[in-house]
């Protein structure tokens, strides 16, 4: 049995977050595509190791923020000194986006493109890692983080490649 366990566990790791995801993400600011990132995904060498889990996009104080995919609310709150708030949608998928402040309750339903709150201002304490503020746009599975990127259809999963001469052509 664990055995079967493993094995599934190992498929699932290999397998494309877009070929099973209930539905496309949008991006959670009106207007805004992936020509409008201004951090990228940055995958940790570690599970807790240094690196940029998700997408950052460049907006104001105050703007609204949508839900990028229908789903349940998961978490609403405080995560270290700013806000956030998490939707789980498909099989095991969750979006987070943060510094955002919202009324909605775990456990609510949200439509995609429905306002789900909007960008605000974290504690004085808070370090912004854009130059400007922004809004950051995370994903991830039970089995860890991806880009947001990725159920865009954006980006292409990665494929391996032989090394040496066959690496040429």
């Amino acid at each position: 049995m664990k055995l079967i366990l493993v094995l599934v566990l190992t498929l699932l790791s290999f397998a494309n977050p877009a070929s099973v995801a209930s539905e496309p993400l949008a991006m959670p600011l009106t207007g805004t595509s992936h020509l409008d990132v201004i951090n990228d995904y940055e995958a940790p060498l570690t599970e807790y190791g240094a690196g940029h889990r998700g997408i950052d996009l460049a907006a104001p104080i105050g703007i609204e923020v949508i839900a990028p995919v229908s789903g349940e609310i998961s978490f609403s709150g405080q995560v270290g000194y700013r806000e956030s708030i998490t939707i789980r949608f498909g099989a095991s998928f969750s979006a987070s986006l943060e510094p955002v402040c919202s009324e909605l309750a775990e456990g609510s339903l949200v439509l995609a493109g429905e306002v789900i709150g909007t960008l605000c201002e974290p504690e004085v304490s808070y370090q912004w890692h854009c130059e400007f503020t922004c809004l950051h746009f995370g994903t991830r599975t039970d089995l860890g983080y991806f880009s947001p990127l990725v159920l865009q259809g954006v980006l292409s999963p990665s494929r391996l490649v032989p090394l040496g001469d066959q690496a040429l052509g």
